[in-house]
């Protein structure tokens, strides 16, 4: 056999093998019917974060405007008895985590429409098209959004254990065409340096 093809061989046993694994991982069935179609933050049964401070800091993953690198930057939200709130909060900081900047990470005019968040801990964050219409493409910026936002929620809420992506209430196959996003996300994807 020629090298040529023992490494072709090689490159193909763990592209099947990565690929088996990708579409294995299941995140829990959840019959809980979550109601997307309406524009509210949608409430979930029982506040899951009450506290009494009525601020508190939250890490969020934004992109060097220098390097395109995730770093992360601390900033400080108002707490509620409703957990869906506070993330509503700190999705709409992400985006723009001071007053006079953007996280490029996020396209410019994303909004979040809604949010749910199911007993299995999966929060699906529904977001307007801007996420996939004025994404800029390309495998790296696509997994910093991703990354940008499923770090940040994961992070930062222990009611998370999954985060779906929708846009406009529909489930989405990728934002710009590589990032798999039919299944919940259940691991921080990037880590910043």
């Amino acid at each position: 056999m020629s090298k040529t093809w023992v490494v072709t061989l090689c490159v193909t046993i763990i592209l099947v093998i990565a690929t088996w694994f990708l579409y294995a991982y299941h995140a829990p069935e959840d019959n809980a019917e979550p109601v997307l179609s309406n524009p509210m933050l949608q409430p979930v049964s029982d506040p899951m974060n009450v506290t009494d401070v009525p601020y508190r800091d939250v890490t969020l993953f934004v992109s060097d405007a220098a390097s395109g690198a995730l770093v992360r930057t601390i900033r400080e939200i108002d707490t509620h008895d409703d957990v869906l709130q506070d993330i509503a909060q700190t999705v709409e900081l992400l985006a723009h985590p001071d007053a006079d900047s953007r996280n490029d990470a996020i396209p410019e005019g994303t909004e979040l429409i809604s949010v749910f968040v199911t007993t299995t801990g999966i929060v699906y964050l529904n977001f307007s098209r801007q996420i996939q219409d004025r994404h800029i493409g390309g495998l790296s910026a696509e997994l910093a959004t991703v990354a940008s936002v499923v770090n940040t929620l994961l992070l930062n809420f222990q009611e998370a254990s999954y985060v779906q992506i929708l846009v406009e209430g529909a489930e989405i196959e990728t934002l710009a065409g590589h990032v798999d996003c039919r299944k919940p996300f259940s691991k921080l994807l990037l880590i910043d340096s």
